[in-house]
């Protein structure tokens, strides 16, 4: 199921294919000292000065998270598994009204303090670092709304907190396993050609590139099996400022999670299907990893249901922001 690339060169295209097509991402994992982490916070707190910037001691190092606006409680997980929180913030910029707390679970983000291995990152790891946030925040219930591997923790923890939650919210629920990523690699590849891959080795290759003009140009042919509308991918992809880009993803913290020994006996089906909280899914009609297991959620969840955007791969509000903010923002008040 995985391939291993040979070269260890962190542009390779193989090695940046292998972590893609195990799951999206947006930029190659870059090893963080503190004193870069140090630098990366000024600029973040000149550049998003409507995000309220917090952090909670952990034993290694700081749990960082984001807090924007007043109002209802939303929390907003990311996928990856390994992305920071800050693609979140589309999300959270178009909910007026609405208190969003976003969190750069530890070993991602700005909360690189200890090398992550498969002993201690998991869900379970996850799921304690959002209720560490929720209890920082004294918050008594709020809404979860989770993206991609982000639905795995918020229903996780909708399984374990049932009653801090009011309602949850999955964007592009890949199910209630692990299983998936044993083709998820091959449907992703199938949307790619030879060319495609040509192109990778060719600028693999260029010695005339900087490593961060090979990354945008890696990016804008790796991105295409996640997207529809493929002119939509250099948008998503420059909306992540240039600051953020070296702690944007964490391959580490990606590969202790999927080489973790739980990993593919994960299941929380029994648990999820017991819940008695609304359960809203948003999936996009043309997303690889539209695989029937989320149709099957919304009829065995108790009080679930999935509405499906057409036109749409695995980030919706990108391809079709007219659509998915206003449905979001439904599904939130009802």
């Amino acid at each position: 199921m995985i391939k291993h690339s040979t070269q260890t060169h962190p542009l390779d295209a193989t090695n940046r294919l292998f972590y893609l097509f195990q799951y999206f991402f947006l930029t190659i994992f870059v090893p963080m000292t503190r004193t870069i982490l140090a630098l990366l916070l000024l600029f973040s707190v000149t550049a998003n000065a409507q995000y309220k910037h917090d952090s909670i001691c952990l034993k290694d190092g700081y749990l960082h998270f984001y807090t924007k606006g007043t109002g209802k409680p939303v929390v907003l997980l990311q996928g990856g598994p390994g992305f920071s929180s800050y693609y979140m913030r589309a999300i959270a910029d178009s909910l007026s009204g609405y208190k969003c707390i976003l969190l750069d679970y530890e070993g991602t983000g700005r909360s690189q303090y200890r090398l992550p291995d498969s002993t201690w990152v998991s869900a379970e790891k996850v799921v304690s670092d959002i209720e560490l946030v929720r209890k920082k925040l004294n918050i008594e219930k709020w809404d979860v709304v989770g993206h991609s591997y982000g639905t795995h923790f918020g229903l996780y923890y909708s399984t374990l907190y049932p009653t801090r939650v009011s309602k949850l919210v999955l964007i592009s629920s890949i199910g209630t396993d692990n299983q998936f990523q044993k083709y998820s690699q091959d449907n992703a590849m199938v949307r790619m050609n030879a060319d495609d891959f040509s192109k990778l080795d060719a600028i693999g290759a260029d010695s005339t590139l900087s490593p961060l003009e090979k990354e945008n140009k890696s990016d804008l042919i790796l991105l295409k099996p996640y997207f529809f509308n493929k002119d939509k991918i250099a948008p998503f992809i420059n909306n992540v400022p240039e600051e953020e880009k070296p702690i944007n993803f964490s391959g580490a913290f990606f590969n202790a999670y999927i080489t973790n020994p739980k990993f593919w006996t994960w299941n929380i089906a029994k648990q999820a299907y017991a819940l008695n909280l609304p359960v809203r899914i948003i999936q996009g009609r043309q997303d690889f990893l539209t695989d029937g297991t989320q149709a099957v959620m919304g009829v065995k969840m108790k009080n679930a249901t999935i509405t499906y955007i057409d036109q749409a791969g695995h980030f919706s509000w990108a391809e079709r922001p007219e659509v998915f903010y206003p449905l979001l923002r439904r599904l939130l008040a009802k």
